[in-house]
């Protein structure tokens, strides 16, 4: 039995949340069976939650544990308790048939921490500012039931080729998360009446943050935009993209969790990679092997170093596969940390 109250503290001595999202995060996201704490003498010194998510990939919807918390007590720092509390996070992982884990370093050093574990830099992104165009007055918004918003989210987000995807109740998290930060939904009126163009907005500092937004065509854009500004006129409008790597600076991290299964959806989406990879994992032995990648397929054998293939970290093979030019750009929102 975990004391979900020194869950709570640790997180609140950790992370600068106010006591309104701690609230939300912890009457809606969090869940014992989902969650890892190591305890010395009946207190709580580290923990973490792994939240079930779904990615769409290659044409697949891959299984994602997300995780949130991670946190460890300052006086009990440097003893390794995360490392071992995410090698243990992991194995319940591979139990739960889990393809990825994903996270987001809260701090910049954190991903030299993180990547000793296996994970590595695959999502990324940049700050785009918006020109708005003056567009003729008309009927542009309507109100729409939470239901409505999600259907359209939920289409829009589907149709992004390598996205983590949120469920209807992840969705009320989010929108519940929003308006506690004074945040706004736009919907703007599409074909016979639908919804056209959705925005997730919240003003900040004389600027307006777009968390996401997703829309039909060029003309619901310029839509939203000319309501954006309409409520907050002479603030900069702006919104955190994802880039390639090339582009945009770290923003988030995955790990193969299951590399036989990871590798062959990889091989079949590629079939034109030809390749041997040798694996070493130090957090879950069962991925070490040599992988053999040919005409769409993955084939398992036993750990081989030699001269003719590649010998990956976890890591680095994270961010082999994600950094391949036909691969789409990863894309990571509205997470709650």
């Amino acid at each position: 039995m975990i004391d979900k109250q020194q869950v709570v503290d640790l997180w609140q001595e950790c992370f600068n949340d106010s006591e309104a999202f701690v609230r939300l995060y912890f009457s809606t996201k969090y869940t014992e069976e989902n969650t890892l704490v190591h305890v010395e003498n009946g207190k709580v010194l580290s923990a973490l939650q792994m939240l079930p998510y779904s990615m769409t990939c290659w044409g697949r919807e891959l299984r994602i544990s997300y995780i949130s918390g991670a946190s460890t007590r300052p006086e009990a720092r440097g003893r390794g308790l995360m490392k071992n509390l995410l090698t243990e996070a992991f194995g319940i992982m591979r139990s739960r048939d889990i393809h990825f884990s994903a996270l987001i370093p809260a701090e910049s050093w954190l991903f030299d921490f993180y990547k000793k574990l296996g994970y590595g830099t695959v999502f990324y992104s940049c700050i785009k500012s918006y020109e708005v165009t003056p567009i003729r007055k008309c009927s542009l918004s309507h109100s729409y039931s939470e239901e409505e918003l999600y259907a359209y989210f939920m289409i829009s987000m589907g149709k992004r080729p390598c996205c983590i995807q949120h469920s209807f109740q992840d969705f009320q998290i989010i929108l519940a998360d929003l308006y506690l930060a004074g945040g706004k939904v736009f919907a703007v009126i599409g074909d016979k009446g639908h919804i056209g163009g959705l925005a997730l907005v919240v003003s900040d500092s004389g600027k307006v943050w777009i968390k996401e937004w997703m829309y039909d065509n060029d003309e619901m854009k310029k839509k939203l935009l000319f309501e954006i500004e309409s409520l907050y006129p002479r603030h900069e409008i702006v919104s955190i993209i994802p880039v390639s790597h090339e582009e945009g600076t770290p923003f988030g991290m995955m790990r193969i969790i299951d590399a036989s299964m990871v590798l062959q959806y990889y091989a079949a989406a590629y079939p034109e990679i030809d390749m041997t990879i040798s694996l070493r994992d130090e957090q879950i032995p069962s991925n070490t092997a040599t992988y053999i990648l040919e005409k769409g397929f993955c084939k398992k054998k036993p750990f081989q170093c030699d001269n003719t293939g590649f010998i990956f970290s976890p890591a680095e093979l994270v961010e082999r596969i994600f950094s391949n030019k036909s691969c789409p750009v990863p894309c990571m929102s509205l997470m709650l940390n």
